[in-house]
């Protein structure tokens, strides 16, 4: 038991010491200034080689949070984190600049409610399963850094800068209940966040150089939710007998369908707003007047809602393949600080994942490496312009799962090291083209002693 409890005392401190590092502003993108930022999805390093199995994959050992109906299927506690590592190329028609950037990416502890080895010991199987999922993992990122230099009649030259920070992040509590074969789910959870975005107006040709400042500083919080559903079905198959009557196991074809998603999501907003003139007097930068000063603007801002739905095949621990589609109604998203026209978007992803022989022994080991593969083509919500066309996105993605080995009790403390990479091309040709290549990298630890109760003769 006290392993237990500290176990969960070092995930609290470790999920509050990591929104402090989730917090810095990593990004670097000029569409950031646009909509509500780039927007993360949920999937974790393993999953995030074969973005077309959102839907419906479940697995005895890593946690999928696309649909809260998979952490059901957990046979052992998963404690995941992972982070990324991106480099990308951004052009324009008349320049080019590269980026990198990295941060943290997720934080997660999944439960299996019901522990395996109590129904092994009691030799009693129940006919449904139970588990839990805890998670911390950023929704949105803002961070630019533009210049513009113009023209203005009377005044001459103008040059104006465009900065900002910040983001927001999911904090999700997530229960998942699975009779036979139908699988149920529901993520509950907060998201918070703060974003300050600046801009200045400097204007060169005046004597005694002027300069307009705007600041918008924005906290965001409000419930956020997302439910979910998968359904298994086994193809039959006929048996087959040894000659003395026992009966053989072979692995069985499975056909399963997910379907997840959530409502609009109202979040409340707090904006501390400064419109300032100033000047410069010497080398010092005077303050002339205040414009506009609100120190706590409240608002309100609603989240789009989503859908998504996928299918899959799959031959139990062998291979695994299937296709997902998702949309997100952000016409319906309204920001009543800084009201902007989006579009709906869709994505559509296909994945596959290969294991030659996942019980080989350890010295056979790349029979039991984790092979992953898949891409996805999707649309972004923004466009530059009213009359510019929706940006897209396309990118390939693979992967590994590198399982590692228990220790001599068979306690599976550390069990996976899962490696993906990404490469891809986003944004608009006539604007700026991003070509990148993201890694990532997530460890997960599985321990099978959680809610084990032990018994004494």
């Amino acid at each position: 038991m006290l392993h237990k409890l500290k176990a969960v005392s070092l995930t609290v401190v470790v999920l509050l010491a990591t929104i402090t590092l989730f917090a810095q502003p990593k990004e670097n993108d000029p569409y950031t200034i646009l909509g509500f930022g780039n927007i993360n999805d949920l999937n974790f390093a393993g999953l995030s080689a074969m973005p077309g199995l959102s839907a419906t994959y479940t697995d005895a050992f890593h946690i999928n949070l696309q649909n809260p109906a998979a952490s059901s299927s957990l046979t052992q506690a998963a404690f995941e984190v992972g982070g990324f590592y991106q480099f990308k190329t951004m052009k324009t028609p008349s320049a080019s600049d590269k980026v990198h950037t990295g941060n943290l990416s997720y934080l997660a502890l999944g439960l299996p409610l019901i522990n395996q080895l109590n129904q092994s010991a009691n030799r009693k199987k129940k006919p449904y399963q139970v588990g839990m999922t805890l998670s911390l993992t950023p929704y949105s990122r803002v961070g630019y850094d533009l210049d513009r230099t113009y023209t203005v009649e009377d005044l001459g030259e103008v040059s104006s800068t465009f900065t900002g920070t910040g983001g927001t992040y999911k904090f999700l509590w997530g229960n998942s209940f699975k009779y036979k074969n139908v699988s149920v789910g529901l993520n509950m959870g907060y998201l918070f966040g703060k974003t300050a975005q600046e801009h200045w107006d400097y204007f060169l040709d005046l004597e005694s150089e002027f300069r307009n400042f705007f600041l918008d500083e924005t906290s965001i919080g409000g419930f956020v939710w997302n439910a979910g559903a998968i359904y298994e079905y086994i193809l039959p198959e006929e048996e087959e007998f040894t000659k003395d009557g026992k009966k053989i196991y072979k692995q069985r074809t499975r056909i399963s369908v997910g379907v997840y998603g959530n409502s609009k999501n109202k979040m409340k907003t707090t904006t501390n707003r400064l419109q300032q003139r100033r000047q410069v007097l010497g080398s010092v930068l005077v303050d002339v007047d205040t414009i506009y000063f609100n120190p706590e603007e409240k608002s309100t801002l609603t989240l789009p809602a989503e859908f998504g739905i996928g299918i899959m095949m799959s031959r139990d621990a062998n291979w695994k393949i299937g296709l997902d589609y998702s949309m997100t109604n952000w016409s319906g998203y309204v920001n009543e600080i800084n009201p902007q026209a989006l579009l709906n978007s869709y994505k559509i992803g296909f994945g596959a994942e290969y294991i030659p022989k996942h019980n080989a022994s350890y010295r056979d080991y790349r029979k039991k490496i984790i092979y992953r593969i898949g891409g996805f083509y999707k649309t972004d919500p923004r466009r530059v312009t009213q009359d510019s066309d929706q940006m897209k996105q396309t990118a390939v993605t693979f992967g590994v799962g590198l399982p590692l080995q228990p220790d001599k009790d068979n306690r599976k403390f550390i069990s996976f090291v899962n490696l993906s990479a990404e490469m891809g091309r986003y944004g608009d040709p006539d604007f700026i083209t991003e070509t990148y290549f993201k890694f990532n990298l997530g460890f997960t630890l599985n321990d099978n002693l959680w809610f084990f109760k032990r018994k004494y003769n």
